[in-house]
């Protein structure tokens, strides 16, 4: 039975998590459902070419990552070289996907460092004829999806596979593989990813949208001509006229039908393929599986944490650079110009965080609320809801929401701005606090209850201090998915709200490298001090608790 404080929680989430959901959904399919908005979309030239674009980027970034992640996952689990990769996924996540679009997008450019390193070897005294960003065929685009996706699905297989119940039915599993003579590769592909590959569903799902509807990347490394389809329809929405929004709503709407064939082709393609995995694993044939060497896994997890160094030690060397000359591998002058403007931008620096760090506690007190006030077996019935912002195109969403805003008069406004992050963000804190909550052993609070304690009491003096850290690290992943949303910002604060990834994007799509390589690394500091805060505040709570 649900007491008042339960209810008033569970009301109080219906109110500014689900509402809003439910309502910006059919707002866009409005403006989109008009048939001048459709037949203006597909006189578009561009169109079936700008929609080719979108889905092989998607796709192949998808497929690509996924393939990684379990090929490393097959090779390194168990071993030490996993845990070293544990420590580097947070900083990894932590860097933004704009600002190592930035810092990429110069190594590879013609007159950027890699062309820069080898003009010696070929004599280059002018920049190589080479398409690298904006390449008509999206090939950099697909790059940067790939080493920024694979990060978030390694992360998310080693959060499945740190679930209690998880860890303890894999090590069983791996235990008698080894007695019946398999190998590590044969073990997880014949075994152990028949079961766990489906319940990484919803993080390919989202990987999968986020890849076909991504916009920031689009403007910093994809295609310009024709665009990817996201483009032409964020363009048509943030235009002024109602003609182009409805048109742009109609090309998100394109965009939600397409994900949704995808995803309905590629649940059918795993059912099929599924069976044939579950025959050949259970056929009793002992065909050698081969799996990639751990050493050549751990080597290239470490190739790719290098690059992420190396984007990072690019974005200082451009931030600072003054006249630099092709094929100089060093500035020929050094400037802080780009940083004096940054300083003159400290209320932007100061906004981000503000509104990122509201975001984070608002859907961190929101998700806190629900595991306290609901039962533990309505997470189910509730999860298809609560990751519904990260599957669902984001145009499509944000569309709904600028009319709601509108309707609400909170378009431009702070607190308008604020509760759309807050809908970003709350999925991810959720997924990044439930397992800690629902595994939290009861027998604490039995036990404080029987002496006495009250409820607050327990929680304050028991439970917060045991889930001190996982509370700070999903306040930290709150923060940081804050500080990186563009689209939200642009959309429901209508241009008067500028944060410091609307103006590392616009600067880097307007070409003034030194200025949004100063933004850039504003965009990848903040996360990353938000993730040193809450692992320093984690082992402090945890000292005190030992103490």
């Amino acid at each position: 039975m649900l007491t008042a404080p339960r209810a008033a929680a569970l009301a109080a989430i219906g109110l500014l998590f689900v509402l809003p959901l439910l309502a910006a959904l059919p707002l866009a399919v409005v403006q989109g459902a008009s048939a001048a908005a459709w037949a203006s979309l597909f006189d578009d030239p561009h169109v079936s070419q700008s929609l080719a674009l979108s889905v092989r980027s998607a796709l192949a970034s998808t497929l690509l990552s996924l393939g990684l992640a379990l090929a490393l996952t097959t090779a390194l689990h168990g071993s030490p070289a996993w845990l070293r990769l544990q420590s580097w996924l947070s900083p990894m996540l932590a860097l933004p996907h704009a600002a190592f679009a930035i810092g990429l997008a110069w190594l590879v450019a013609p007159s950027g460092g890699l062309a820069r390193l080898l003009a010696p070897l070929f004599g280059w005294a002018f920049p190589p004829d080479w398409t690298t960003v904006n390449d008509p065929g999206a090939l950099l685009l697909t790059g940067v999806l790939v080493a920024k996706e694979l990060p978030f699905l390694m992360w998310s297989v080693m959060a499945l596979l740190a679930r209690p119940e998880v860890a303890i039915q894999l090590q069983r599993q791996i235990a008698v593989g080894r007695t019946l003579g398999y190998g590590r590769a044969a073990l997880w592909w014949r075994v152990l990813w028949p079961q766990w590959l489906p319940r990484l569903a919803w993080p390919l799902l989202a990987v999968l949208a986020y890849g076909l509807t991504v916009v920031d990347l689009a403007l910093i490394v994809g295609p310009a001509s024709p665009p990817t389809l996201s483009m032409l329809a964020y363009a048509d929405l943030m235009a002024g006229d109602p003609a182009r929004n409805a048109r742009g709503s109609a090309a998100a709407l394109l965009l939600a039908a397409v994900l949704a064939a995808l995803v309905i082709a590629l649940w059918m393609a795993a059912v099929l393929f599924g069976r044939g995995w579950r025959r050949l694993a259970v056929s009793g044939r002992r065909r050698p599986v081969r799996g990639g060497s751990p050493s050549l896994a751990g080597r290239f997890f470490t190739a790719l944490a290098g690059l992420y160094v190396l984007v990072v030690c690019i974005l200082l060397a451009l931030s600072v650079a003054g006249v630099w000359t092709f094929p100089a591998a060093w500035p020929q002058a050094l400037t802080m110009d780009a940083w004096r403007q940054v300083a003159q931008s400290a209320g932007t620096l100061a906004g981000t965080a503000a509104l990122a760090a509201a975001a984070a506690l608002l859907a961190l007190g929101l998700v806190v609320g629900w595991f306290e006030a609901a039962p533990p077996r309505w997470d189910r019935s509730a999860t298809p809801l609560v990751l519904a912002p990260l599957v669902l195109p984001p145009l499509l969403l944000m569309a709904g929401l600028y009319q709601a805003a509108l309707a609400l008069r909170l378009d431009g406004q702070w607190a308008g701005l604020l509760w759309v992050h807050v809908l970003v963000v709350l999925p991810y804190v959720f997924i990044a606090l439930q397992p800690a909550w629902r595994s939290f052993d009861r027998r604490y609070e039995q036990a404080a209850r029987a002496l006495g304690r009250s409820r607050p009491a327990f929680w304050w003096q028991v439970k917060w201090p045991l889930l001190a850290a996982p509370l700070a690290a999903a306040a930290a992943v709150g923060f940081a998915v804050s500080v990186a949303q563009y689209l939200a910002t642009q959309f429901i604060g209508a241009g008067r709200h500028a944060t410091v990834t609307t103006e590392a994007v616009t600067l880097a799509a307007g070409g003034q490298r030194t200025q949004a390589a100063a933004f850039a690394l504003l965009q990848a500091a903040l996360p990353l001090l938000a993730f040193g805060a809450a692992a320093w505040l984690g082992r402090r709570r945890l000292a005190v608790v030992r103490a």
